[in-house]
């Protein structure tokens, strides 16, 4: 009968151990998010279907399988001169991700809209902290 308890309280252990690591590694393991931001400052005289047409292309961008969150909104900071800036904020999983969404065909049409009517683009790139 002593036998048969110790190889069941070896086993026990070594369960319990096993699981414990695993559980671990798995919380170790959880990928950060990369979140690309985009502000841009319109012209005065920016034409508002071009500046429509530019929120529908990030959009439908937003699609993509390749990301994982998307959103999207006017600042209305009381430091912005009253100068239009629309922020678009994309989370991606990965760097690759990241580079892969740039290689769309439909995002070629970003700059091809943006650039007559954009005054100042700001790109930031950030891993998320947490």
């Amino acid at each position: 009968m002593k036998p048969f308890l110790y190889t069941l309280s070896i086993f026990v252990i070594a369960s319990l151990f096993l699981t414990n690591k695993l559980n671990a590694q798995s919380n170790q393991s959880s990928p950060s998010l990369l979140k690309h931001i985009v502000i841009i400052t319109f012209k005065k005289n920016a034409n508002a279907d071009s500046i429509k047409a530019l929120d529908e292309v990030y959009r439908d961008l937003a699609k993509s399988p390749l990301v994982k969150g998307f959103e999207s909104g006017v600042d209305i900071s009381s430091r912005n001169s009253g100068l239009l800036k629309h922020v678009y904020v994309t989370t991606f999983a990965s760097e690759e991700d990241k580079m892969n969404y740039a290689k769309i065909p439909e995002h070629a049409r970003l700059f091809k809209i943006s650039l007559p009517v954009a005054d100042d683009v700001t790109v930031v790139d950030y891993w998320v902290n947490k």
